[in-house]
C-alpha cells in the first residue's frame, strides 16, 4: 500500500497555460527540481527539499545534563513535492502529492483547491451502491461550530459509524473534514480522509499516477454527498487567498466610497455593558480641558464620520483596519477592552449573486437560499414583544432591567440573581425580568454577535433547566418569592413541574434599529444561533418572541 496526500491545484488568474513552477513556492528553501517525466495520461515533476543533517532541537538541553561529549546522531526532515498534470482528453488537470512535513508547504496557498478532498472523500465514502444501504462508514469528523466562542473539535469513533454519531449540528457547524470507510475498497483502499487535500491509502504505482488522479477527479466530481450532506455548502470560510484579497477590497471600497451600506460595528466579544461606559476611537483626541470625545455606542457612521473629518477617510486601506484600535471604556475613561477595527467589522457582500459574510474578521460563503429561508423563518415564525419601553443610548443594561422593574408592579427583577445547581460549573440566571404574564426577558445591550449568542444560550439554558430540572425550580421558586418581596401574582412556579407553554421566553436586545426587522438587523450568525435555539425551545413547547428594545438619544 502506499500513503498519498492529494491537493488538486489551480492556475491563478490569468494563467492560460500554467507550467509546474506556477504551484510551486521556491521562495526561502534550498529546492532541487528534476525535470518532467512522461507516464500513462500524465506528466510529473519533482522538487526535493535539500534539508541538511542538523542536531536536534532537544539536543542542548540533554548535553546540558549529561555532557557535551553526548553522542546525538544528527537528523534531518526530508521532504518533496510531485506537481502531475493529469490529462485523458482535453486539457490537463493539475494535483498537488507532498511527501515529508514539508513537502506541503512547498505548494502555492492561492493554489489549492479549498475543501476539495473533503467532498471527494464524501462521495467516496457514500457512493450510491443499490445493493448496499450500510451507513455505518464514518471514523472522525472535524468542524467549528460559532457561538459566544468559537469552538473547534474532533470526533472519533471506535468503529465506523453513522455520521448522526458525532453529534454535527447541521444549522451552526461548518464541517471542515472527515474520515471513513469508502463504498469502493478495491480503489480507494480501507480508509480515506478529506479536508483540502485527500489522504487515502491505496495499491498503486508510480505509473498509475494520472489513472489515480483523474479517477479522484471523477469522484470529486461526483453529487452523491448532496443527498445526505447538501448541507455542508450552506455555509464554508472562505479560504481562497485570492478571494479573501479581493473581499477585503470591496469593504475597503464600500466604507470610502458608499458610507459603509451593508456593514456595521459591532463588539467582537461579550463584554460587561455594566462595566462599559462608551467607546473611543482611535482618531478622537482627548480636549484640552475636560473627558475624551466617547460614543455611547459603536456605529459605523460615526466612525466613517470621523475618518472623514480626519482626512483619513480618503487613506483606509486594511493595515489601517487591522491596526487601528477601537477601545470600550468606564466611566472614568480607563480602557477595559480594545480592538482592531477588523475585527469590528460585520456586514454581508455579494459578489456575482453569491453571499458572502464578515464576521469577527473571518469571511463566509453563504448560499442565497439559505440566508432566505432563514430571514423567513426569524421574520415569519418569531412573534414580536412590544411590552418593554424604549432606552436611552447611554443607560446601562442593569440600570434599564432595575427601571423597567421598579415603574410597574408587573416586573421582577432577576437581573444578576443566578441559581446554582449541581452539574452547572456555573451559575445561572433565571431571566433578567420576570413578568407576572409568565414572561421570562431576557435582555442584552447592542448587536453584537457575540453578546447575542451568549443571550440567546442564556435563555435556553433557563428554560431547559425549568423545564427539566427540579432541583432548579426549588431554587428559582425561592429566588423569585425573595425578590418579589410579597408582590402578588409571581407565585406560579410548581417545583414538581411546568407546563412550558404557560412561559413566553423573551430576547429583548436594546440598539438603534433603525426601523429594521430582526432578520434585517442582526448579524448573520446571530440569526443561525437564534434560530438553533428558537427551535429547540418550540420542541420543548415554550412560547418564544423578540423585543426590539429602541434606543433614545
Amino acid at each position: 500500500m502506499t500513503r498519498l496526500t492529494c491537493f488538486r491545484l489551480r492556475a491563478g488568474p490569468g494563467t492560460a497555460a500554467p507550467s509546474f513552477d506556477d504551484f510551486v513556492n521556491l521562495e526561502g528553501a534550498a529546492v532541487t527540481s528534476y525535470a518532467p517525466v512522461d507516464g500513462p495520461h500524465f506528466e510529473a515533476k519533482l522538487y526535493v527539499v535539500n534539508n541538511a543533517p542538523h542536531d536536534a532541537g532537544w539536543a542542548g538541553f540533554v548535553r546540558d545534563g549529561f555532557g557535551q561529549d553526548v553522542q546525538l546522531p544528527p537528523a534531518s526532515s526530508p521532504a518533496a513535492l510531485i506537481v502531475v498534470a493529469a490529462a485523458d482528453d482535453g486539457d490537463p488537470q493539475y494535483f498537488g502529492l507532498p511527501f515529508g512535513i514539508g513537502g506541503r508547504h512547498l505548494l502555492r496557498l492561492e493554489t489549492i483547491a479549498r475543501g476539495y478532498g473533503l467532498r471527494a472523500a464524501l462521495n467516496m465514502i457514500y457512493a450510491a451502491q443499490a445493493d448496499d444501504d450500510d451507513a455505518d462508514r464514518v471514523r472522525a469528523v472535524d468542524a467549528k461550530r460559532r457561538g459566544p466562542t468559537i469552538v473547534r473539535s474532533r470526533s472519533q469513533a471506535s468503529e465506523a459509524s453513522a455520521f448522526e454519531v458525532f453529534g454535527v449540528d447541521q444549522l451552526r457547524d461548518v464541517v471542515n473534514a472527515a474520515t471513513g470507510v469508502p463504498r469502493d475498497s478495491d480503489t480507494w483502499g480501507r480508509r480515506v480522509s478529506g479536508s483540502d487535500a485527500l489522504t487515502l491509502d491505496v495499491p498503486v504505482g508510480f505509473d498509475d499516477l494520472g489513472e489515480l488522479c483523474l479517477l479522484v477527479e471523477d469522484a470529486y466530481s461526483d453529487n452523491a454527498y448532496a443527498a445526505s450532506f447538501g448541507w455542508i455548502d450552506d455555509i464554508r470560510p472562505v479560504a481562497d487567498p485570492v478571494l479573501r484579497d479581493q473581499l477585503e477590497e470591496m469593504v475597503i471600497e464600500a466604507l470610502v466610497e458608499s458610507d459603509g451600506v451593508g456593514l456595521e460595528l459591532a463588539p467582537p466579544e461579550v463584554i460587561d455593558w455594566e462595566l462599559v461606559s462608551s467607546f473611543h476611537y482611535h482618531f478622537d483626541r482627548r480636549p484640552r480641558h475636560g473627558a475624551p470625545i466617547t460614543h455611547p455606542d459603536l456605529r459605523l457612521q460615526d466612525y466613517l464620520g470621523g475618518l472623514k473629518r480626519a482626512g483619513q477617510l480618503d487613506q483606509l486601506s486594511m493595515s489601517n483596519l487591522r491596526g487601528k484600535r477601537i477601545e470600550a471604556v468606564d466611566g472614568s475613561g480607563l480602557a477595559i477592552y480594545s480592538w482592531s477595527v477588523w475585527r469590528c467589522l460585520v456586514g454581508e457582500l455579494r459578489v456575482d449573486g453569491e453571499v458572502f459574510i464578515l464576521d469577527e474578521g473571518e469571511f463566509f460563503t453563504v448560499q442565497d437560499d439559505f440566508i432566505q429561508d432563514l430571514d423567513a423563518f426569524l421574520d415569519g415564525r418569531l412573534a414580536a414583544f412590544t411590552g418593554l419601553p424604549t432606552s436611552p443610548a447611554q443607560q446601562h443594561e442593569p440600570d434599564y432591567n432595575r427601571a423597567v422593574a421598579t415603574s410597574s408592579a408587573d416586573y421582577v427583577l432577576l437581573d444578576a440573581k443566578s441559581v446554582t445547581v449541581t452539574g452547572r460549573t456555573t451559575p445561572i440566571e433565571i431571566c433578567d425580568l420576570l413578568s407576572k404574564s409568565k414572561e421570562l426577558i431576557h435582555v442584552k445591550r447592542h448587536l453584537g454577535s457575540s453578546d447575542l449568542s451568549h443571550l440567546f444560550s442564556q435563555g435556553y439554558v433557563s428554560a431547559e433547566l425549568l423545564h427539566s430540572d427540579g432541583l432548579f425550580r426549588e431554587k428559582a421558586h425561592e429566588k423569585i418569592a425573595s425578590q418579589a418581596a410579597g408582590t402578588p401574582g409571581f407565585d406560579f412556579f410548581d417545583t414538581s413541574a411546568i407546563h412550558p407553554s404557560d412561559f413566553n421566553v423573551v430576547y429583548a436586545v436594546i440598539a438603534d434599529w433603525h426601523g429594521r426587522s430582526v432578520s434585517e438587523a442582526l448579524p448573520f450568525f446571530s440569526k443561525v444561533n437564534l434560530r438553533h435555539f428558537v427551535e429547540n425551545l418550540y420542541r420543548m413547547d415554550f412560547r418564544v418572541s423578540f423585543a426590539r428594545v429602541q434606543t433614545t438619544t
